[in-house]
């Protein structure tokens, strides 16, 4: 069974990363936990067409979306693990692309990439102990209007 929005499969997509399950089993949606544990949210950035209709009704699409990880502190030391767990998550996703392990999307839509990408620190957080850091992910897709 297809799951009811984009949204939806990327979080289920998303919470089977062993990279950002070192953080949290399960992403928010639109916003993190500030309690210095370390977590991750998905925040939804957009969903706009990349080409122009097809004639059999369907289109190209990009779903993008942002992860933000709250976890490290601004210390060098924390600042190049940080670093390197970013490496590591963009490495993540083009293994995924390459081996074809891309999210379950609703029933009209077919992936065909996801890229991880412009990873970087955002921000300290409010509390002073920790820092912000995001990447953006894009989603690629077919969005089928008149699937037979």
């Amino acid at each position: 069974m297809a799951v009811e929005s984009i949204i939806e499969g990327l979080r289920n997509y998303l919470a089977e990363c062993p990279i950002l399950a070192e953080l949290s089993p399960k992403g928010h949606i639109d916003w993190t936990k500030a309690d210095g544990k370390g977590n991750y949210g998905i925040y939804f950035d957009g969903n706009d067409p990349i080409s122009v209709p097809y004639i059999n009704g369907s289109q190209e699409m990009q779903y993008t979306a942002q992860i933000k990880i709250r976890k490290f502190t601004d210390t060098d030391a924390k600042r190049l693990e940080a670093n390197a767990f970013l490496e590591r998550l963009q490495r993540y996703f083009r293994a995924q692309n390459a081996s074809g392990n891309l999210p379950e999307m609703p029933e009209d839509c077919v992936p065909t990439e996801v890229e991880a990408v412009n990873a970087m620190f955002l921000e300290n957080d409010e509390t002073g102990k920790g820092s912000v850091y995001i990447v953006q992910l894009h989603l690629f897709y077919t969005l089928y209007s008149n699937k037979n």
